[in-house]
């Protein structure tokens, strides 16, 4: 009797179409599969590898919204501001990701906050990211300064508790550190900048945010 393909996943035998069975053993492969990621991802990480998992999209953000000034600043200074911040904080998730195990790191850009838990952080919202990509000139600088100070206080409890879990001295809390050096004296900048372009900073309340998870 001769058999022939349909289509994929089913065979045309004495003039009728049968579908092909998945075997049993490529079910079992697969929930075997989930089971270990599973496993792997339940396990504990070093108090740097929960820094990282949970101020990487926090970053990603920053640079994210830092391209978006890029092409439609009018102030030479904020471009090399955008400019520096992309290229610092893009540089820094890099050694980030190397605190975390081989499994997480394939989960980053997968795994996002929240809209609630990145409102809490200060991250600006989806909304808020559309209304910077149609503005152009004073009118996008300013919203950008807005939603960067937000950002940057948001990541400022962030790293103060990253300081409080990563005791042992060496490079993650040699860069922690040095995040919150930069932030903080970059929020005041951004004051000085909004303020020169008329704009107010947006409310914020710090005591709101998540931490991350022990």
């Amino acid at each position: 009797m001769l058999a022939t393909f349909a289509r994929p996943g089913c065979w045309l035998q004495s003039g009728r179409m049968q579908k092909r069975r998945t075997p049993l053993w490529r079910w079992l492969s697969a929930a075997g599969l989930l089971l270990i990621v599973g496993l792997l991802l339940a396990q504990p990480l070093t108090p740097e590898g929960r820094f990282a998992l949970a101020m990487i999209p926090h970053h990603a953000q920053a640079v994210e919204l830092a391209n978006i000034l890029l092409p439609r600043a009018a102030d030479q200074n904020l471009r090399y501001f955008a400019q520096d911040v992309a290229q610092t904080q893009a540089a820094q998730i890099a050694q980030m990701r190397k605190w975390l195990p081989w499994w997480r790191q394939l989960t980053i850009g997968f795994e996002r906050p929240s809209p609630q838990a990145a409102a809490a952080m200060g991250m600006a919202s989806v909304q808020e990211i559309a209304e910077l990509l149609a503005l152009q000139g004073l009118a996008a600088e300013t919203k950008f300064l807005q939603l960067m100070i937000r950002h940057h206080q948001g990541a400022l409890p962030m790293i103060e508790q990253g300081l409080s879990e990563v005791k042992t001295p060496g490079l993650p809390r040699q860069l922690i550190k040095a995040m919150n050096q930069s932030q903080a004296g970059e929020i005041q900048t951004m004051q000085r900048w909004l303020e020169e372009r008329g704009g107010e900073v947006l409310p914020f309340d710090p005591t709101a945010r998540p931490v991350h998870d022990h």
